[in-house]
């Protein structure tokens, strides 16, 4: 695959998942007895770390600099994930010891620590462990290390089969979804767009499997839900210009994806005491309208004015450190290209 093209389809995707995770958590989707909600909270986050394991893997394979690489996913996790921590642990109620497994990413080994702020928490501990070890492998190994993604994969989930795990929040028991994704990674080519023969039936095929593996009722098929979330990105990526891929790359789908990371750690601070109070009415008529305005609004001002300089003084560090390495060469500007190339990986929420 070529990095240095951006692949605005994975917007709509990312919205999708987003949206799948808001409305699991923040609406009652339809009657109990369906269990819904599970199945769309299931079905988003399996989306979210497969479009994770796709643009990581994909940012790798372009550009193995370990350093950078660390950077570039520490400058966009790490601000908004501290100052929620500091916020809601430090202001709102104070636990020294939940503050320290968060800011070292390790509170989803410890979920006696996960209360209604931060039960959203553990999936940005996957991704930072995630992070770290495939940084690891690739420093060891160079780019063809990424390629450890597919016996991985298989190797999580031969585990969550032996130890009968459906859903789970500990990284060597859910990161195949992550890991699923990247494998899609090291085979997807530009050439797959428009390439197959019946692109709405895969899509459709795909989603049957996903949404299948994420419900509750299905029993062992909820062991495919990695691969089932890896199928529907496959998929789309086959799509050429069909109304499917045009719906995907609508302004306010990469609006959406712009500030989804926002909107995931923010959401739960717009539904906890007073807004979660009162009668169904009051509490989903009344107070959650106001819930998602409120979400928006600070996952806008998140986005584009806390976490976005935090992002650049990561981009202008990479520039720098470049920069550096030339000159020690005796080269200059002039000589090579400085700045940072484009791709993917900086797009997105990963």
């Amino acid at each position: 695959m070529n990095s240095a093209e951006r692949l605005p389809v994975l917007d709509g995707l990312r919205a999708i998942s987003i949206l799948l995770v808001l409305a699991a958590h923040m609406l009652p989707l339809g009657p109990k007895l369906l269990q819904l909600n599970s199945t769309a909270g299931a079905m988003g986050m399996s989306l979210f770390f497969s479009l994770s394991g796709f643009l990581i893997a994909t940012g790798l394979l372009h550009n193995a600099d370990i350093p950078e690489f660390l950077i570039r996913r520490l400058a966009r996790i790490v601000p908004l994930a501290y100052a929620f921590t500091f916020l809601v642990f430090g202001f709102l109620t104070f636990d020294p010891e939940t503050i320290l497994l968060m800011v070292t990413f390790l509170l989803n080994y410890f979920p006696g620590h996960l209360i209604s702020y931060n039960a959203h928490f553990w999936s940005l501990c996957v991704e930072v462990q995630f992070y770290l070890a495939i940084a690891i492998v690739v420093a060891v190994a160079g780019r063809k290390g990424v390629w450890i993604v597919w016996p991985a994969c298989l190797a999580v989930t031969m585990l969550r089969v032996n130890e009968g795990v459906y859903v789970q929040l500990q990284t060597h028991l859910r990161v195949d979804e992550i890991l699923a994704g990247a494998c899609v990674a090291t085979l997807y080519q530009k050439s797959w767009s428009g390439r197959a023969l019946f692109p709405t039936g895969l899509v459709a095929l795909a989603t049957l499997l996903w949404f299948a593996s994420s419900s509750p009722f299905t029993g062992w098929c909820q062991y495919l839900r990695p691969y089932g979330a890896a199928m529907l990105l496959a998929a789309v990526l086959c799509h050429g210009k069909t109304r499917l891929i045009t719906f995907l790359t609508l302004r306010p789908m990469r609006y959406i994806a712009t500030i989804s990371y926002a909107l995931y750690v923010i959401h739960p601070l717009s539904t906890q005491g007073w807004w979660n109070e009162g009668s169904i009415f009051d509490r989903y008529i009344l107070k959650r309208p106001i819930s998602f305005a409120m979400t928006f609004i600070a996952a806008h001002l998140s986005t584009f004015y806390w976490e976005r300089p935090w992002q650049q003084a990561g981009r202008q560090w990479i520039e720098q450190r470049r920069r550096r390495r030339l000159q020690s060469l005796g080269l200059t500007h002039g000589d090579k290209q400085l700045e940072e190339p484009a791709h993917n990986v900086d797009t997105y929420r990963t």
